[in-house]
């Protein structure tokens, strides 16, 4: 029987940490396979000749997610220029990836992600946004970079 799947991480886990554990409950899982529980007499791992086993092989990419420092230059930088531009700043987590967004990070970049439009259609069918948003979003990017730059 094969099983595809995903692991989904907060980005407060290191993927490789998380690899070496999930590798290390399979070997004990197969060191240990007669020890599971059964469904009755003919519900077995091992029978004459054969003996069940896991097997898990990773995909070969991975996209990891991270989490933004609140207290940052940066941070601090939006959420001033989005209350200017908008009224209020209401900052929230959501769990995702980006491609090369945690390299950075670890590079020493201080890395915020932010996004303009609806948010009840972003990734649905028809997915769409209002000029009035990307307008205002254009302006936030603007005061950020002003209150960044010498």
């Amino acid at each position: 029987v094969e099983i595809s799947g995903d692991v989904r991480l907060t980005p407060f886990y290191e993927v490789a940490d998380v690899r070496t554990k999930v590798n290390e409950y399979i070997a004990d899982i197969n060191a240990n396979i007669t020890s599971l529980r059964t469904f009755g007499p003919a519900s077995k791992y091992e029978i004459e000749g054969f003996r069940g086993s896991l097997e898990l092989k990773w995909g070969e990419g991975y996209m990891e997610g991270i989490a933004c420092t609140l207290d940052s230059e940066g941070h601090k930088a939006l959420v001033a220029a989005t209350k200017e531009t908008l009224g209020e700043a209401k900052p929230y987590s959501i769990c995702g990836s980006l491609p090369l967004v945690r390299d950075l990070q670890r590079g020493g970049f201080d890395v915020q992600m932010t996004g303009f439009g609806n948010m009840a259609t972003y990734h649905a069918d028809n997915e769409y946004c209002q000029l009035s948003h990307m307008k205002a979003g254009f302006d936030i990017l603007r005061r950020v970079i002003n209150e960044l730059e010498p």
